[in-house]
């Protein structure tokens, strides 16, 4: 589910249709929640960890490629939507980021991979 017009670069999804672009292999997926947090719960699919409480968070998303599609998610919701408007202004152009965050994931029951960040 969209909430935004295909027009915006930035989109809000829910789990499953975030699941589906995760399947399609369309989607580049960032996790911008903390050490603790990922150590806590795992991450969805093979997520790049970018912490937003980094103080160098806008300077690395900012080296990432302008034109590919993105997930962002963080626990609940919030800080994705803070990165993914940070991305919007950095000239992003296809950010989709998880309502709800991984919370939202996990009550789906979608899996969630536990690795050493």
């Amino acid at each position: 589910m969209i909430e935004k017009p295909s027009s915006d670069p930035l989109h809000l999804i829910d789990a499953l249709s975030a699941k589906h672009l995760i399947d399609e292999g369309e989607i580049t997926v960032i996790d911008v929640r903390t050490k603790p947090e990922i150590e806590e719960s795992g991450v969805i699919g093979d997520a790049a960890w970018i912490d937003f409480r980094d103080p160098d968070f806008a300077e690395k998303m900012n080296a990432l490629p302008k034109n590919t599609m993105y997930l962002i998610y963080c626990q609940s919701g919030v800080r994705g939507l803070k990165a993914g408007q940070m991305m919007e202004k950095l000239d992003f152009s296809n950010i989709y980021v998880l309502q709800g965050g991984i919370l939202t994931w996990m009550r789906a029951g979608l899996p969630l991979l536990h690795q050493e960040i």
